[in-house]
């Protein structure tokens, strides 16, 4: 069976593109490097997987690798590479040389390419993408570590991945469901406050601390409100962690 890439990228013309941009980087660059790297292109957009979000959750978990176009900081793909790297699955990343990146990402290469798509320039990058995805697939933890440490299947990752992914305020029940994986912090210290409400979250900022429930007291390192929810890298004693904090239990205010 051919290996699958699952492409996340900006689906129209982002403001500053010229007209049908982002369909000649795909059919320029991203669809000749897949197929020189031995995988099946699919877009996001793709109608077959259009459903539901949580079919599109699937593709993203399911798919052998996961190549992400950050360029003009698309929402989607960065909705993907948080998903990914939070489960240690195959990721390659990608911008164009015109784009500064909002999201703070050091540990991860991005590879970048020439937005003007000059003759001169494509199939050098052709090449470089490429190699990069035959090296992410060769390299990946045969079973996922992440998965082992957990003993918990995909259906179940998926339906974690759904909650904090899908811009809902779950309810308590729903809470402790979604979370069941992960030892809640219990009783909580007493300096953890009320749940975060969406006036809380609108005006978070770089420096600010915040308490989860499973990872206790952690800092904002970077912060993405480009879209309707806020995509922010935490830092915790156990680590960095690239979440997206929505109305709900699991993210609690620091009293003064």
């Amino acid at each position: 069976m051919e290996k699958k890439c699952f492409i996340i990228m900006p689906n129209n013309d982002p403001e500053g593109y010229a007209k049908g941009h982002i369909g000649r980087v795909y059919q320029y660059i991203l669809v000749p490097a897949c197929r020189f790297a031995g995988f099946s292109p699919i877009r996001m957009d793709d109608p077959t997987i259009q459903e539901t979000p949580l079919d599109i959750i699937n593709t993203i978990i399911e798919s052998d690798v996961v190549l992400c176009d950050l360029s003009s900081n698309d929402p989607h793909a960065l909705y993907g590479f948080a998903i990914r790297q939070s489960m240690e699955l195959p990721i390659v990343l990608m911008k164009d040389l015109k784009t500064i990146l909002t999201a703070n990402i050091p540990e991860y290469e991005v590879l970048e390419y020439d937005e003007s798509l000059r003759i001169d320039t494509v199939q050098t990058e052709i090449e470089a993408l490429s190699e990069a995805l035959k090296k992410v697939f060769s390299n990946k933890s045969e079973p996922n570590s992440l998965l082992s440490r957990l003993n918990i299947g995909t259906a179940q990752v998926t339906e974690i991945v759904s909650e904090i992914t899908t811009p809902l305020v779950p309810t308590e029940d729903e809470t402790e469901k979604h979370e069941s994986h992960l030892p809640v912090i219990s009783p909580l210290p007493e300096f953890v406050g009320e749940p975060l409400t969406q006036h809380d979250i609108d005006k978070l900022k770089v420096g600010d601390s915040v308490f989860h429930i499973n990872y206790g007291k952690g800092e904002i390192i970077t912060i993405n409100k480009q879209t309707k929810d806020s995509l922010v890298k935490i830092r915790f004693d156990a680590g960095s962690k690239l979440l997206v904090v929505v109305p709900s239990g699991i993210f609690r205010k620091i009293k003064a």
